[in-house]
């Protein structure tokens, strides 16, 4: 797939300097020394090239460190106030925005509720407002942006400037991309935001992990997919949407996508909050669902078991069809996790071959409901910043 470069004139477009950048964001603080031996460059070479990215501002110099005879070496490191980068991550009851520097630090964040009687331009327009007021805060100019990388849940178009259909937001043909960016002259690039996730997880917790799920639980059920260390998008751009294969064909429960027992429509939390309605003529606040009261209301537990049992069909059928090393659970349905684990647990065990069984691991996700937002940044941040190889 070609690349695109959506960046400004901050891009590294010397592939050694690349290289080199990349490695000093990788491991500094680092020595000349040690670059030369992780690339295999001559000392010269190294010399030149972090002579420039110094002048240039990328990188600066820390204290030296110890000497085993003769000069003591000088640590490299990157200059995090170079440049700024915007994750935000759109979901379907609220929006997260951060603002990072370029070492992936955490300069800024906001977080708002969508207002349901607003249409996806509206959103945008209180998103920008937000991002304005933040760089406004830490007193940067557009100049000083990498990139604004928006997480949505839905399909995308596979140039990613376009949301196309999101319908647990009720969103469709949303033009983010060209939207935002003629307001604010900075770099847009729009992902799902189960693909950012899956991102986030590998590269700031699973590095060394070239086959791995994972799967994001919220209103609806998306997955990113991780297939020989990179993010395999398919055809279309949208792999991963096993939230529509079908775990029961008898359901009464009908998918936006016009099927009958979608796995997403049996195992969400949408599906949490219909059937608790439905059980016991109550509704349920979100926000309940982490309270631990929760255990003595039986109805709201046996749903907990129904829908980690259900969980486990859909994680099973993923499991028998790629067979990856590591599946990872995220989401808002972390919430629940401790309710829910043991019926997750004994339906993979029990619906998945053995052998695909025995080779792959279960985890939930470290990062928790921030692995979207810093997969989406180290995107903006990758394709920004140095020269894809």
């Amino acid at each position: 797939m070609k690349n695109i470069k959506i960046g400004n004139s901050s891009f590294i477009k010397n592939l050694n300097q690349s290289s080199i950048f990349r490695l000093i964001n990788d491991y500094g603080p680092i020595s000349r020394k040690e670059l030369s031996e992780k690339t295999g460059y001559s000392a010269g070479t190294i010399s030149n090239h972090v002579k420039t990215l110094i002048k240039e501002g990328f990188v600066i110099e820390k204290e030296k460190g110890i000497s085993s005879g003769g000069r003591r070496p000088v640590f490299l490191t990157i200059n995090p106030n170079k440049g700024y980068i915007f994750g935000v991550n759109i979901e379907v009851k609220k929006v997260k925005i951060i603002m990072f520097n370029l070492k992936l630090k955490v300069e800024r964040k906001q977080k708002f509720t969508l207002d349901k009687q607003k249409g996806p331009y509206e959103a945008l327009d209180d998103i920008i407002d937000l991002i304005k007021n933040m760089m406004k805060e830490k007193n940067v100019t557009n100049k000083d942006i990498i990139g604004i990388g928006f997480a949505v849940p839905g399909l995308v178009t596979k140039d990613r400037s376009v949301l196309k259909f999101a319908p647990n937001l009720a969103w469709n043909d949303v033009t983010i991309r060209k939207y935002v960016s003629s307001k604010l002259k900075i770099p847009i690039l729009v992902e799902n935001e189960a693909n950012a996730a899956a991102l986030g997880e590998k590269d700031f917790n699973y590095e060394n992990k070239v086959d791995m799920v994972y799967v994001s639980i919220n209103e609806g059920i998306g997955c990113g997919l991780i297939v020989n260390g990179k993010l395999h998008r398919g055809e279309s751009g949208n792999a991963g949407e096993f939230g529509h294969i079908i775990i029961d064909s008898e359901s009464d429960r009908v998918c936006h996508c016009g099927n009958i027992g979608c796995w997403e429509t049996l195992a969400s939390t949408n599906y949490i909050y219909d059937m608790y309605r439905k059980t016991t003529n109550k509704n349920i606040n979100p926000s309940e669902l982490i309270q631990d009261k929760l255990i003595d209301d039986k109805d709201i537990l046996n749903i907990f078991s129904d829908v980690g049992e259900n969980i486990g069909i859909g994680l099973a059928n993923i499991i028998n069809s790629l067979s990856p090393k590591l599946m990872i659970i995220g989401g808002n349905i972390l919430k629940i996790k401790k309710y829910i684990d043991s019926s997750i647990q004994k339906s993979v065990r029990e619906k998945t071959l053995s052998l695909n069984y025995d080779k792959v691991e279960i985890k939930y996700s470290k990062l928790g409901e921030l692995a979207t937002v810093y997969g989406i940044a180290k995107i903006i941040f990758d394709e920004n910043m140095l020269v894809n190889q």
